[in-house]
């Protein structure tokens, strides 16, 4: 088709890349030169799609000459044409020379779009809507990923979309970091500024806020919310004014949001008595003390010098409630307000007879004695005696090698098994080994695949059987070799066979699809496309089959070090089958099914492998050596010495010194301020960050062999993504240094976390259990996991818990991290201790109480009482001795609630007998770490 002259000029003007003389083209243009150029818009697509920012110039060309307001929207929403950092001055500008009616059309069209405020649309949407001016179309999404953008003084959106904030799902989420302290945050700040200039309307601003409290939510999606109606502090007029309002939130709304209604209608003065019995009712419902509490004063001013009060009922009513609440300090300031005010509340002391006996018996025993009722006797608890510690269980033996695995390779048991049981066959039984694999693998090998490196232990497994069923030589002339974790290189020229052109493609497809890796075997492999068939009759003409590409290890800082160490071991085996010289037995394959190695089984093997003069895998040797038991074995090293072979020599010396000496590990500590990651050991932040990262530090001695110094190598960032996968080998690789594995955890163990039975695999693996093993426990413990009690009971059966690092980690935990509560953490030390470790429960506590106990000013709350008996209980157990400071300061204080008199029950308990015993914290140790 001939291209217009206008088209010509157009074309001319993109190719030149000049977005503003093509805007000046586009507008300029008469309305059957749109129309020519509109048809004409594919054809010039296409031309320009190999042109860097096309997308911007044809959004430009779109927006100009399309007529209807739904294509114009398609087009410019294309993700061909999406762009990270667009250009949006010039289309905004021919969308603005458009007739109002269609511009008004796309901008609503466009921001209907918006499905998250992530969407890649969002920059143009916003952008048409402020070019345009254009009413913005209810639709919640717009008005979250507009504050996503942030705010500005001039934003011509502010007008219409500003009072949705109120409306819109989302918006609560978007904002919740917004505060007024130390100083008002961007949002805040500006809401501030247009109410001082009269932008902003003070009583819409406050009616907003009560009518999103009033639609209801939880605590982080009304943050934003109680801190906009904290800045508006209403004065008493308008808090008297909302009074229904706040009389409404106080019965269910989050507790930030009760607490700010209760205080605005004390604000607003003296309340009706039948709105202040509505309050009480509501308040003395709530779990929260200080609501609770809230309630109760109120009662109590209400009552104040009355006598047969109107709204008795309901006043005795709230008190009733009281009276049945969780907390002792609420039953008693019930009580008490119930005989001191009896002759206001004596219409309606048949409600507060029938509820005595859901106050404790002592308090219960009082006000019967007012009212009548019958108090509660208080049960006796039984007795309870703490079981022993099981006996730890003994370690199996592992599983016999068998290639019977094939479809769990990835799992660390079945894929020693299969590797073992591979090389076994591989120097006995070639043939028959052949003939199993070709059963197992159907036939098929992979070929060219779409990652650059390998990181899967499948895809290797893969690999292998693929050279015992199709053999390739060690020496490909089609294809050079390429050094290990070297990137494949495109090979271009007339070798290059069609073949190759082909699965290229084919591959190109798997990782535009995002297929899993097999998907690029050829053949009718098991998963992979049936493409066998053109590949086969083209073989034979263009020179013989197109040659696999090799597996390919990754660089160093992609994946973690465990995980490399582990691919260099599959990464030798596979070249050794290729060049013919893998030895008869791998030397470390374990004999326990926690990965150790046996002594004298590696010396069998190794001895072996002399025999017929094969020399053992490096990696695989290096692999055999950290499998062993720790300590000295100076028998099985005197047999291995006299073996001869350098493999023996190297095992000799390694069994008779006691093998690798533990690294040194610490953990760092680091948190997000902005853009720059600060040390928490260097500057505590005033609140909890949003985003902690933990870094583990590692110092060991050279080996002076290669595989294991790069395993012990320091330790830099790698993708986690990568890496995950292979988690569960890690223990397995290193069971007599539990210590590296779990530092090696760490960047992994906030989120998503560790999973339970990786961490079983550490606790049965032997070495010390040093900062990062606590760490690993502690967030087991913090988070509740199932299986948390479990672990430290079997770590502390083997008497290799460290029980106060655990502890002093979990405070730190719930210090320093928002994901974390107190009261499963207490529940999971409970289930531990009356499992029978409670003498290492009470050590992990001597470590974690200070941080369980109320903060400087801040109320007992349950959880706080609940700690503390758990302390108390754990403690008279472990007949532990010793005071602590923190608890001593609450059992000096006096009153009557739970909370003092737990603090009492302990501090009694660790006085007993003076300051000895396990629970001691001797002096000059840190007693706190809250």
């Amino acid at each position: 088709m001939t291209c217009p002259p206008s088209c010509a000029r157009i074309r001319e003007r993109a190719v030149a890349r000049d977005a503003r003389g093509l805007a000046d083209l586009v507008i300029a243009l008469s309305d059957a030169e749109r129309a020519e150029t509109a048809r004409h818009l594919p054809d010039l697509r296409d031309e320009l799609r190999g042109f860097g920012g096309y997308g911007e110039l044809l959004r430009i060309v779109g927006a100009g000459v399309l007529s209807g307001p739904a294509a114009t929207a398609a087009w410019l929403t294309r993700r061909e044409f999406a762009d990270p950092w667009p250009r949006l001055e010039e289309l905004a500008r021919v969308l603005a020379t458009r007739p109002a009616g269609w511009q008004a059309d796309v901008a609503a069209r466009l921001a209907r779009k918006i499905r998250t405020p992530d969407d890649r649309d969002v920059p143009l949407a916003l952008a048409v809507l402020r070019a345009t001016g254009a009413t913005p179309p209810e639709h919640d999404p717009l008005v979250t990923a507009w504050l996503r953008t942030g705010p500005a003084d001039d934003d011509p959106l502010l007008g219409p979309l500003l009072p949705r904030i109120f409306e819109a799902e989302g918006v609560g989420r978007e904002l919740r970091e917004e505060r007024l302290t130390p100083a008002p945050t961007p949002w805040l700040s500006l809401i501030g500024r247009l109410l001082a200039a009269g932008r902003v309307s003070r009583a819409e601003l406050l009616d907003g806020c009560l009518r999103r409290f009033l639609r209801g939510g939880d605590g982080i999606g009304l943050r934003f919310f109680v801190r906009l109606h904290e800045m508006l502090d209403p004065t008493p007029q308008e808090a008297a004014a909302h009074t229904r309002d706040y009389l409404r939130l106080l019965p269910v709304a989050p507790g930030p949001v009760a607490e700010l209604a209760l205080a605005q209608l004390r604000r607003g003065g003296p309340l009706e008595p039948a709105d202040t019995a509505e309050a009480a009712g509501a308040l003395t419902f709530r779990a929260e003390s200080k609501l609770a509490l809230g309630g109760l004063r109120l009662v109590e001013g209400e009552t104040d010098g009355a006598t047969g009060h109107p709204y008795a009922a309901e006043l005795a009513a709230a008190l009733a409630t009281a009276f049945g609440h969780a907390s002792y300090e609420v039953q008693g300031r019930a009580a008490r307000i119930a005989l001191k005010r009896a002759a206001a509340l004596a219409p309606a002391g048949q409600i507060l007879a029938e509820a005595v006996p859901l106050l404790p018996e002592a308090l219960g025993v009082r006000v019967a004695g007012r009212f009548g009722g019958e108090a509660a006797r208080e049960e006796q608890p039984e007795a309870f005696t703490p079981q022993p510690l099981p006996a730890p269980a003994a370690p199996e033996p592992f599983p016999e090698p068998t290639l019977d695995v094939w479809e769990s390779v990835h799992t660390w048991v079945d894929g020693e098994r299969w590797l073992a049981a591979f090389v076994r066959r591989a120097a006995t039984d070639r043939e028959g080994l052949r003939r199993t694999l070709a059963g197992d693998f159907g036939g098929g090998h992979p070929q060219v695949h779409p990652q650059e490196s390998w990181v899967e232990v499948s895809d290797w497994i893969d690999a292998l059987a693929a050279q015992v069923t199709d053999p390739e030589p060690a020496s490909d002339s089609a294809r050079p070799e390429r050094a290990v974790g070297a990137p494949e290189q495109t090979i271009g020229g007339v070798e290059q066979t069609i073949g190759e052109l082909l699965e290229a493609a084919w591959n190109g497809a798997v990782r535009l699809l995002g297929l899993h890796p097999s998907a690029g075997r050829m053949g009718g492999s098991r998963g992979g496309p049936a493409v066998g068939w053109i590949l086969e009759p083209l073989a034979g003409p263009l020179g013989g089959p197109a040659a696999r590409s090799q597996p390919s290890l990754p660089p160093a800082d992609e994946v973690a070090p465990p995980h490399l160490f582990l691919l260099r071991r599959l990464d030798e085996i596979h070249r050794a089958l290729r060049a013919g010289t893998l030895p008869p037995v791998l030397l470390a394959t374990p004999t326990l099914t926690t990965g150790h190695l046996d002594p004298a089984v590696l010396v069998e093997r190794l001895a072996e492998c002399a025999a017929v003069d094969a020399a053992p895998l490096p990696a695989d040797l290096a692999q055999a050596l950290l499998r062993l038991p720790r300590g000295r074995h100076p028998e099985a090293a005197g047999q291995a010495a006299r073996i001869g072979s350098p493999a023996a020599a190297t095992a000799a010396r390694w069994l008779a010194e006691g093998g690798l000496r533990d690294p040194e590990t610490h953990v760092r500590w680091s948190y997000l301020d902005g853009a720059t990651d600060r040390s928490f050991d260097e500057h505590e932040p005033a609140e909890r960050p949003y985003q902690i990262r933990l870094r583990p530090v590692l110092r060991a001695e050279p080996t002076g062999l290669e595989a294991l110094d790069e395993l012990l190598t320091t330790r830099t960032r790698w993708s986690w993504f990568r890496s995950r996968g292979l988690l569960s080998w890690w223990p397995s690789l290193l069971p007599s240094h539990r210590e590296i594995v779990a530092a090696d955890y760490l960047p992994d163990i906030l989120h998503p976390g560790v999973a339970a039975r990786w961490v079983r695999n550490l606790a049965d693996a032997d070495g010390p259990a040093g900062e990062a093993m606590a760490l690993v426990l502690a967030c087991q413990v913090a988070r509740a996991e199932p299986e948390a009690a479990a672990l430290l009971v079997r770590m502390a059966a083997r008497g290799d818990l460290p029980a106060e690092e655990v502890g002093a980690q979990v405070a730190l935990l719930l210090r320093r991290t928002p994901h974390y509560q107190q009261r499963p953490i207490v529940g999971v030390l409970a289930d531990a201790a009356r499992q029978g470790a409670y003498e290492a429960v009470w050590r992990l506590l001597t470590r974690l109480l200070p941080a369980l106990l109320p903060a400087p000013g801040e109320r007992a709350r349950v959880e706080h009482t609940e700690a503390v008996t758990l302390a108390a209980d754990v403690a008279a157990w472990a007949e532990a001795r010793g005071p602590i400071p923190e608890v001593s300061a609450y059992a000096t204080a006096g009153g009557r609630s739970r909370f003092a008199r737990a603090c009492a029950r302990l501090d009694d308990q660790l006085r007993q007998g003076g300051p000895v015993g396990r629970g001691r914290v001797h002096e000059g140790e840190e007693e706190s770490v809250a």
